[in-house]
């Protein structure tokens, strides 16, 4: 080193005041950055350092390092200059103005438009503004970027980092922009100012999102108010004050969030607590659900709810949705909530058998299950002790096995509108109600069900020209099997309320086909279709249908309820 090639500390007059601030590479030209941003960052970096061993750097080059010189400069006259420090009460607008008259004319409109805006510009839109390329804006704003963040890292800038954490630490992650204003009022700042916009910037950033300006997801944004809120009511039905401590751990204000749990989509009031509701009946008997917090009764529900849906609607989402549980007979619960699903006296008498794994006295199993669901009557489940799936034997009951096999059933022959045509074929009729109308199904009697091959525990399938028929028959049911839904078939075949609809089962191949009867028909015309003989005979085909003798058939019909059908006087 010689006189002539002194080092820069003595270059540049002020040198020391500037030592320890980082060099601000974003207003210099690029090179700058390659060529000495590793090695050099602040500008104490550079005191021993002299205009021969910086233009010594591999692509350095003497305007290169005139330029990072002149920045020097630059900044050492600013800091001799620089009103008071950081901690001196330099009001907030005055702080942010001073940093805004440092950026030159272009790097202040290329970020207003896509630095600190809250709605920032298209790079099309700015490109306009500035009257230049598109690529212009897309090259330079990184570097606009990078000069604004150096100069909030340095010391005289150091109110406007304070005031900005203050700020934020006021509005929390989400806030409301009148809510901005009042506190920019006090400032001496405007929200929609560049002045104002870049102290929330500093702040968040913030940026608009619907009605509202917040932090950025990730950072306890709107996006993550709301999932607290929807966590928060997604089972249960808290109060005001829980939501509020829920937003209160990301940051937000009570008075934010209070606006914030009231403009919740979906959010509902009542009284002190909240719930999610929406439109439909599966979201409001949801909602009363919640409200409640326990299981309770249809009818419960439907007061809860208060609006005109009625107690059958309620009844069919309950059964429908598998977001609800039966816990009981009569009472019914979210299934988020746990618990053992009701579903009928005969599990609840099998799972009591199957736990003792041996008979179990049949008054011991009343009382335990009165005394698990307070809402089934003891008659109830003596009732059920008799179902076919169950053997009662000494006064205990257990569970039916292949070794004992079915209960007897009463003859075909005493079956209401059954009748027999031939080895193969049963005809069955069946009134047309407007349950069989709706769609549904259709008790079949014990002899019957047992007569077309099918058991309990069973189920079979009848192959029609159009439309299939299901039978099937539970080991819980106290009254027989069932035939599916015949609302289809009964639709085809054009039948009304009143009308009579004859099955034709083939046993042996499982086929059927079906045969309205209007309600008009004739007797002799009704007979013939029910009986599937055209003879001029009926009481002698009576008894071949009944299996019985002639002299028997009159008794015989009137004891089933089909006396109607006699084709002689009595």
């Amino acid at each position: 080193m010689t006189a002539a090639d002194p080092p820069v500390r003595d270059v540049v007059d002020g040198f020391d005041l500037i030592a320890d601030r980082p060099i601000p590479y974003g207003r210099l030209p690029r090179r700058a950055r390659t060529v000495f941003g590793e090695e050099f960052r602040l500008w104490g970096d550079l005191a021993d350092q002299t205009v021969g061993t910086l233009t010594g750097h591999p692509k350095a080059g003497r305007i290169t390092v005139d330029a990072l010189l002149a920045a020097a400069r630059e900044a050492a006259g600013d800091a001799g200059s620089a009103s008071p420090g950081p901690d001196d009460g330099t009001p907030a607008n005055e702080a942010v103005r001073r940093l805004l008259n440092r950026l030159d004319d272009y790097d202040r409109e290329l970020l207003s438009a896509r630095g600190w805006a809250l709605r920032p510009s298209t790079i099309a839109e700015t490109a306009a503004r500035l009257g230049v390329s598109r690529n212009n804006v897309v090259h330079n704003q990184p570097r606009a970027r990078r000069r604004l963040t150096e100069l909030l890292e340095q010391p005289e800038h150091a109110e406007i980092v304070h005031a900005a954490a203050y700020l934020r630490w006021r509005l929390g992650p989400v806030t409301r922009a009148h809510t901005v204003g009042r506190m920019f009022g006090d400032l001496g700042l405007r929200i929609d100012s560049d002045a104002g916009q870049l102290l929330l910037h500093v702040a968040g950033p913030y940026a608009e999102a619907d009605d509202w300006l917040e932090i950025p997801t990730g950072a306890g944004g709107l996006a993550d108010a709301r999932a607290i809120l929807d966590r928060l009511t997604r089972f249960g039905a808290p109060t005001t004050g829980v939501l509020v401590d829920g937003l209160a751990a990301i940051g937000v204000p009570a008075r934010t969030a209070e606006d914030l749990i009231r403009t919740h989509p979906g959010l509902q009031s009542y009284g002190e607590h909240w719930v999610g509701q929406g439109p439909t009946a599966v979201e409001k008997i949801t909602a009363a659900l919640r409200l409640v917090g326990e299981p309770v009764a249809v009818e419960e529900i439907t007061a809860g709810i208060g609006e005109e849906i009625d107690e059958q609607t309620i009844r069919d989402a309950l059964r429908r949705d598998d977001r609800f549980i039966r816990v009981t007979r009569t009472r019914w619960a979210l299934r988020v909530w746990g618990g053992v699903e009701y579903t009928g006296l005969f599990d609840e008498i099998a799972t009591c058998i199957d736990a003792h794994r041996a008979p179990v006295p049949t008054d011991a199993i009343v009382a335990d299950i009165a005394a698990a669901l307070p809402d089934v009557k003891r008659t109830s489940v003596r009732g059920y002790l008799s179902a076919p799936g169950f053997v009662i034997e000494n006064g205990a009951v257990r569970r039916r096995t292949a070794a004992d096999g079915w209960p007897a059933v009463a003859p075909l022959n005493t079956v209401r509108g059954v009748f027999r045509n031939g080895a193969n074929e049963i005809r069955v009729a069946l009134p047309v109600t407007r349950d069989l109308l709706r769609g549904s199904g259709t008790v079949v009697s014990p002899a019957l069900a047992t007569a077309l091959g099918v058991h309990p525990g069973g189920r079979r399938q009848f192959d029609g020209p159009t439309h299939d028929v299901t039978l099937s028959w539970r080991e819980s049911a106290l009254n027989g099997g069932r035939f599916g839904s015949l609302r289809a078939l009964a639709t085809d075949l054009g039948v009304a309320l009143g009308d009579t609809l004859v099955l034709v089962f083939d046993v042996v191949t499982g086929g059927v086909h079906a045969v309205p009867l209007a309600a008009d028909t004739s007797d002799s015309a009704r007979l013939r279709v029910l009986l599937g003989r055209t003879g001029d005979r009926p009481v002698a085909d009576l008894a071949l249908a009944l299996d019985c003798t002639p002299e028997q058939v009159r008794e015989l019909l009137h004891r089933r309820g089909d006396g109607h059908l006699l084709p002689v006087p009595e």
